[in-house]
């Protein structure tokens, strides 16, 4: 029966899978025309900042002189959060050479870039490119690939854990380590910890899909006081689901999306993805105007706001008193 059973399982894996690789070849199988600029706009899985990003970057580009100037064809494809779709939607990219690339999503973007380095190829909040060998350094890639950062300053969030939560010793850091933007982050964290917020342990739990979450969710009962999620595409997949068990379990939630908040992270540094998507589409306009884009620094997100919940901070029992007032600071019911 346990076989029957797992049988059964993988046949419905395979078919949902063929059933999304469907859905992925259907968006890119129009032939170019001559005189069409075309566009691609790829992505890991659809979570709010990533419909922020996007939607800033239509925003900006789809009403610029040079996109009105001609016929631009959009081919849009998602992996739908599926790992074992990202070199199928890479491999139909390089196919179709599409005259630009807007990736949201750092594996993505490497399978993207690996593929075809001739490739004019733009990611929006790549939060550390440098690390994940797609530039050269800050100032520039060396390369076609340009980029927007989602980097959040984690010194400010440990600030902001050890100011609402001056109790917290065993912080809690759920991640992908298949997402180099996450081991960025936690990289920066282990360094904060170690050279400045000694008060600070970490207890990582590491994982490689949504399935993973449960599991380390309950690993971690008892053994953290709160917890901190860096900016991880599998991770925020599930943040209802980590913000509803953190807050049965009493343990403070910190992010770096403001969405987390409003499903029960007691803080978040908010980032405005869709200021970012607006900037990615105002860097690649430059680019496509002359510049050379491997000479464009990346460009980053400056000075996020804390927003922090009320209801939450009730529901834990956390005092808003050292944070009321903050220029800084956004207090949300």
């Amino acid at each position: 029966m346990a076989r029957r059973v797992r049988n059964n399982l993988g046949r419905r894996a395979n078919a949902a899978r063929l059933v999304a690789l469907g859905v992925l070849l259907l968006c890119g199988c129009a032939t170019r025309h001559d005189g069409e600029f075309t566009l691609a706009v790829a992505s890991i899985v659809e979570i709010d900042p990533v419909v922020q990003l996007r939607q800033g970057f239509r925003e900006v580009f789809d009403d610029s002189a040079f996109a009105k100037a001609r016929k631009v064809r959009v081919l849009e494809y998602n992996a739908q959060g599926d790992p074992g779709l990202i070199n199928q939607v890479a491999d139909k990219i390089a196919a179709e050479k599409p005259d630009l690339v807007y990736v949201l999503g750092t594996p993505l973007a490497q399978a993207i870039v690996n593929r075809n380095r001739d490739l004019y190829v733009l990611q929006g909040g790549a939060t550390d490119p440098v690390s994940a060998g797609l530039a050269k350094s800050w100032e520039g890639s060396g390369t076609r690939y340009f980029a927007t950062s989602d980097l959040p300053p984690v010194e400010t969030m440990l600030s902001i854990i050890a100011v609402l939560t001056p109790s917290v010793r065993r912080l809690g850091v759920l991640y992908n380590p298949g997402e180099t933007n996450s081991t960025a982050v936690v990289a920066r964290l282990r360094s904060a910890v170690a050279t400045k917020f000694h008060q600070f342990g970490l207890i990582e739990r590491p994982i490689t899909s949504t399935a993973d979450i449960p599991l380390s969710l309950e690993s971690l009962q008892g053994r953290i006081d709160a917890m901190l999620l860096p900016p991880d595409n599998t991770v925020f997949a599930a943040i209802r689901q980590i913000a509803r068990i953190s807050l049965s379990n009493r343990i403070p939630l910190f992010a770096t999306t403001s969405d987390a908040v409003k499903e029960g992270a007691l803080a978040t540094l908010n980032i405005d993805y869709r200021e970012l998507g607006k900037e990615a589409a105002r860097l690649a306009l430059e680019v496509l105007g002359g510049k050379d884009p491997g000479k464009l620094p990346i460009q980053y997100a400056k000075n996020p706001q804390i927003i922090v919940g009320s209801k939450t901070a009730n529901a834990l029992r956390v005092s808003l008193d050292s944070v009321r007032g903050r220029p800084d600071v956004t207090v949300q019911d």
